[in-house]
């Protein structure tokens, strides 16, 4: 007796997981203060996969585990997650582009937000909170077209 597995498109997409887009900067700072600093390991770890998931598949490169970063960055005086949030700006930029959003999003918010804005203590919270925007917009048109040609 053979058996038969035919799916339709709409049967296929409802089988992929949906993507977070409930991702928030104050949740994130609020959380992280609360944690000591904990809770953006559990941040950052499905973000990191589901940037994996999203980011084109041409460019041939995979996140850095975030928590393995982490680790690093004790012993290099957080170089290591400044060099890990780059490379996620930058994906993420590509990405947007990719799928052809428009976010103002990308290396430059990197810099110019979350080390120059630094100086003035308020720049990392716009960065992360660009970062999240993107991030949900990213998701949600994933969770709506999964794949791009």
């Amino acid at each position: 007796m053979a058996y038969k597995y035919a799916y339709d498109n709409e049967e296929k997409e409802r089988a992929l997981p949906k993507l977070k887009t409930d991702r928030s900067m104050w949740k994130l700072m609020l959380l992280n203060l609360l944690t000591l600093g904990i809770y953006s390991i559990f941040f950052f770890i499905p973000f990191s996969f589901d940037i994996d998931k999203i980011a084109p598949k041409s460019d041939r490169t995979k996140t850095m585990n975030y928590l393995f970063a982490y680790i690093l960055s004790l012993f290099s005086f957080s170089f290591v997650l400044l060099i890990w949030h780059y490379q996620i700006a930058e994906r993420v930029e590509t990405a947007l582009e990719r799928r052809d959003i428009s976010c103002e999003f990308g290396p430059a918010s990197f810099w110019g937000w979350y080390v120059l804005g630094s100086l003035v203590l308020i720049g990392p919270f716009i960065y992360f909170h660009k970062l999240c925007t993107a991030m949900n917009l990213l998701c949600a048109h994933y969770n709506e077209n999964p794949i791009i040609e």
